[in-house]
């Protein structure tokens, strides 16, 4: 045996531990998701029904006005559904009679009596002051993306991405994301449904069986393609 051997291996580990790459330090890079945010702003989405002194009914296309902001309301709404009748105008009898029609109407097209709320708001001087509907949404506003042609792909001297890359991905989903406000926060938890929790405890104090029932129609058949 070479008695040099020990020494080459010792060497070798020698080298091997200088060759180590260090840790680096500082902040960690920002991802695609950092560098290219979403930013989601609260806004308000409002319809106005025209309101005259001698209207006693709301027009059908009023009511097809309003159907149709419920809808909207039911989908993309947060907080209560406003109703801001006029004040003091040459038309207040008619806007209140017109505003709980208003309010049935929303409430025939799905939307809850109580996230209605009632308000008023000053009309003097206005002949025909027109019932306000108005509620709170989010809106999802994409980044901006620097074009290819402004960046050189092929020659990153850092090793790392270029300027816009994840931008495309991330204005897809800020035009696709349903409800903004889910880039803010959580969605809160429905309450548990429980029925069916309580009738397989039911069953597995009383030995019976806890699963559905099962039919002779139940049946597994392994293919043999792979054989």
């Amino acid at each position: 045996m070479n008695s040099r051997l020990p020494l080459i291996l010792a060497s070798l580990g020698a080298l091997s531990a200088c060759a180590s790459v260090p840790t680096p330090k500082g902040p960690p890079l920002a991802s695609a998701m950092d560098r290219h945010r979403i930013e989601v702003a609260q806004t308000s989405e409002r319809v106005e029904i025209p309101v005259k002194a001698d209207d006693s009914e709301l027009s059908p296309e009023a009511r097809e006005s309003l159907e149709s902001f419920a809808a909207s309301y039911l989908r993309y709404g947060h907080g209560a559904l406003v109703l801001s009748a006029p004040s003091g105008g040459a038309n207040a009898d008619a806007a209140s009679v017109l505003a709980h029609q208003t309010r049935m109407s929303l409430v025939e097209a799905g939307v809850s009596y109580a996230a209605v709320a009632g308000a008023t708001y000053d009309a003097s001087g206005e002949a025909a002051a027109p019932i306000i509907v108005s509620f709170d949404r989010f809106e999802a506003q994409a980044p901006d993306c620097a074009p290819l042609y402004e960046q050189d792909l092929a020659h990153q001297s850092n090793n790392q991405a270029w300027d816009s890359f994840g931008c495309a991905t991330q204005a897809n989903l800020a035009a696709m994301i349903e409800d903004p406000r889910d880039l803010l926060e959580p969605r809160a938890e429905d309450p548990r449904d429980s029925a069916r929790r309580d009738t397989v405890m039911q069953a597995y104090r009383a030995g019976q069986q806890t699963h559905a029932p099962r039919s002779d129609d139940e049946r597994i058949t392994i293919s043999n393609a792979a054989q």
